[in-house]
This record gives C-alpha cells, sequence and structure tokens, in this order.
C-alpha cells in the first residue's frame, strides 16, 4: 500500500490547492462497497510433495472499500478509494490447507485527477489523468486480455482475473491522455509499474481504437514495456550481477543456466556464447469485436450484447532470445470471449485463450529480476496450452451483485511458507476452481 499512499496524499494536497484557488465549493460525493467471496479449488495438479497441491483448497476473501469523488469546476475533478481485504490463503499441501490464517490486506482503489475539455472543436474530447485509475482498453474481457498493460514481457507470464470486487477493470498508475473524435480514440499511457517486481520502472503505450459502427470496434496498441528502468541493473541483468542475490528461483547458476544472462548452446550442447538478455521489451496488440444485437441483428428480449463476440491477439515481446524466447508464435496468445444470451435478466459469458508458450508461466524469476523463465521440475511442456472462463453477474434490487466464475486460467495463490504467489495452480486441463462473489454497492 506505501507505493500509491504517496500518491493519494498528492492529490488530496492538489484538491486542496485547488480550493485555496478560490473554488467557493467542492462538492463530494461518496461511493462505497462491501463484499463476501467464497469458492474452491477442485482440482489442481501440482506435486503435493512441493507444497503446492491446491486440490480441495477452499477460496475465500472479504472486504470493503469507500470512494470519495470531487467535481472540482467544470473542467477538473478527482477521486480517492480505500480499501481493505480480509485474506484466507488456499495453503497449497493437504497438511495445512484447513489452518485457518487470515490477515487484513489495506490498498488504495484509486487516486486521480481528471482535466476534461476540448482539443479542436466542441465535438472532440480530450481527458488528462493523473494518478491512479481503473482502465481497461478492452473493456469486454472479464477474465483474459488486456495484455498490454498487464503482465511480463520476458518472461511471458500472463494475468488473469482482472476486475475488482464489482467487475470493474484493475487499476493502472501514471498517467494518461486520452482523445476521442466520433468512432476514434486514442489512449497515450505513461504507466509506472507499482504492481510486478521491479517497482516503478515506466512503459510507454499507445492505444488507437476505431468504431465505424454501433456493431463494429477494432483496436491496435503498442507498449514499450518498461522504457526507463527505475533500477538498470533489477531491470537489465549482465554479466556482472550477483547470482546469488537472484536465489534459486532464477536459475542453477550451472554451465549451461544462469540467472543473469542467457547461455547459448552449440549442437553437442556446451556453453556457445552469452547473451544479455532483459525484462524490458515490446508487447504489440491488436483486437476485434462485433455486437449482433447492437447492428438490429437479432431481437432486444435477448438481451443488450447477446452473442457480441470480442477478441484480441498479441505479441509478447518482438524481440528473439535463444533457446527461452527463439519462437515468435510462442509469445502469442490469443483469447476469444462470446456473451451469451440473457433475456435481461442475466449478464453472462464464455471465453477461451490459447498461448503456446512452453516456459514455465510462473513469474518467480521475474519478480526477483531474471528474464530467464523459473525452474520448474513439474512443467510439462504437453501441458494444454487451452485456458477457459465461464462468467455469470446478476444485478439485484439495483444494490446488490452477485457474480460468479468457473475457470481453469492463470490462477496464482501462494500462500504455503515455500511457494510463493507467483506459482500457478491450474497446469493441465483437468485442473479447475469455482468461484462466487456477493457484493453491496452504493
Amino acid at each position: 500500500m506505501n507505493k500509491k499512499l504517496h500518491l493519494a496524499s498528492a492529490l488530496l494536497f492538489a484538491a486542496a490547492a485547488a480550493r485555496a484557488e478560490g473554488v467557493d465549493e467542492l462538492k463530494l460525493d461518496f461511493h462505497g462497497a462491501g463484499w463476501l467471496q467464497g469458492g474452491r479449488v477442485e482440482a489442481s495438479a501440482g506435486n503435493p510433495s512441493a507444497g503446492n497441491n491446491y486440490r480441495k483448497n477452499y477460496l475465500g476473501n472479504a472486504g470493503g472499500l469507500l470512494t470519495v469523488h470531487s467535481q472540482v469546476d467544470s473542467h477538473w475533478d478527482g477521486s480517492l478509494g480505500l480499501g481493505s481485504i480480509f485474506v484466507h490463503l488456499a495453503r497449497g499441501s493437504k497438511g495445512i490447507s484447513n489452518k485457518w490464517y487470515p490477515f487484513w490486506v489495506s490498498f488504495v482503489d484509486e487516486a486521480r485527477l481528471t482535466r476534461t475539455g476540448n482539443l479542436f472543436t466542441g465535438d472532440d474530447k480530450l481527458e488528462l489523468t493523473f494518478g491512479t485509475w481503473h482502465y481497461a482498453y478492452n473493456p469486454d474481457p472479464k477474465n483474459f486480455g488486456n495484455y498490454l498493460v498487464h503482465g511480463y514481457v520476458y518472461p511471458g507470464a500472463i494475468v488473469s482475473n482482472l476486475t475488482g470486487p464489482l467487475g470493474v477493470p484493475q487499476a493502472i498508475s501514471g498517467a494518461m491522455a486520452s482523445y476521442h473524435n466520433g468512432g476514434i480514440g486514442n489512449d497515450l499511457i505513461v504507466q509506472i509499474e507499482t504492481d510486478d517486481k521491479p517497482l516503478y520502472d515506466i512503459s510507454v503505450s499507445d492505444i488507437l481504437t476505431w468504431k465505424p459502427s454501433a456493431a463494429f470496434e477494432i483496436g491496435a496498441g503498442v507498449n514499450f514495456y518498461r522504457l526507463l528502468a527505475a533500477n538498470d541493473e533489477a531491470t537489465n541483468p549482465g554479466k556482472d550481477c550477483d547470482p546469488g542475490r537472484l536465489g534459486v528461483y532464477a536459475g542453477s547458476g550451472t554451465a549451461t543456466e544462469s540467472p543473469c544472462y542467457i547461455i547459448e548452446l552449440d549442437a553437442t550442447g556446451a556453453a556457445k556464447d552469452t547473451v544479455l538478455a532483459s525484462l524490458a521489451g515490446t508487447k504489440v496488440v491488436g483486437r476485434l469485436k462485433f455486437d449482433p444485437s447492437a447492428a438490429g441483428i437479432i431481437p432486444e428480449s435477448m438481451g443488450a450484447g447477446a452473442f457480441s463476440i470480442y477478441s484480441e491477439v498479441a505479441i509478447l515481446g518482438v524481440k528473439d532470445y535463444p533457446r527461452y524466447y527463439d519462437k515468435l508464435l510462442r509469445r502469442i496468445p490469443v483469447m476469444v470471449g462470446l456473451n451469451l444470451p440473457g433475456f435481461n435478466f442475466l449478464n453472462w459469458s464464455v471465453e477461451v485463450e490459447y498461448y503456446a508458450q512452453k516456459n514455465s508461466n510462473n513469474n518467480l524469476a521475474a519478480r526477483n529480476g531474471s528474464p530467464i523463465p523459473s525452474n520448474d521440475n513439474e512443467l510439462d511442456n504437453k501441458r494444454d496450452d487451452f485456458k477457459y472462463s465461464l462468467n455469470a453477474s446478476k444485478v439485484i434490487a439495483g444494490n446488490f451483485i452477485l457474480l460468479g466464475q468457473i475457470a481453469d486460467d492463470h490462477l496464482r495463490l501462494g500462500g504455503n511458507h515455500d511457494e510463493d504467489a507467483g506459482k500457478e495452480a491450474m497446469r493441465t486441463r483437468s485442473d479447475w476452481y469455482w468461484t462466487t462473489k456477493i457484493a453491496y454497492f452504493f
């Protein structure tokens, strides 16, 4: 939480300064939510001896948040949201899976200032946002997608479950200039890394959206990930880095394995050359959406957005490295989602993701400052490359929302003394879990 409290304090100071500059009255309105979530991992193929067999482990948390929003004047507004979650982690082994070990996690949900105005004409719109805010360039996915602004490049560890307690997008931090004119939009984002170590690196993204009609939407973007490093030695480790500092997650440190650089092998398997690698890289993304209900093809009685299909394709790192990142096609995740007809009673959808990476999809090495994939003795290179997610939501009485999910995705649980939250719990086609959530919001 500390990494965002300074930002929240700065925004509060800016609001106070705005009032001091002559704003007669700050208009404040409050929003909040409280929720209870529970579920269970029904199947997990992890090795029990390694302490990460989450099979039949229960999942659960409860929490709340409160957000205050202020309309400073006709152009400026800001929000500050604080919350806390009461968590009980899945423990990862049968011997301790039922031990009750809860704790509180406080967080900054939102801390932003936004200026809204026009750039060229009265019909266009330019928004400048600073701080921490909820953002999704692809707003339709419930679990997969939005690869451009979440997750590592090298290694290409994908993040799923990108929505919060009310199904809103996960927040990012930094600054954004968002321009919209008719069916064309462009988001220029300077993002500060506050989720994945090494922290405080700066990435620069540009994301285009074109909506030629109410039924079609096309998008594309590029992210120069970790373009500016807060600590160059952590983001771009080289031959002089200290293998011991990175720990066993990043490699064995033998003649054919190093956490600091890639050792290229010859045809006999002997060390041939060393190649410097980096956590920095370039992501590219493209997406499509078609909504037949918006085109009037299907009746309104089937529900808004029924049978709309949305997709996203990304390249996680355009540069090849030997051994681990030598095939571009293995760095391309593809997701497709379909909104199912809810007949104005239920919102539900199914999503499928294909990602053919054969490295470990754990992010332990990257969190310790190494672009080399984590050693993972349990990794099965013939594992399922497909992931799926079935999601449903229902608003009741205007202020309650029920959410449910059945999935085989990139769930990372942690909870064991020997296992960090970087290791995936879902590894094969037979692995899956379910979770439900009820929330009250105002």
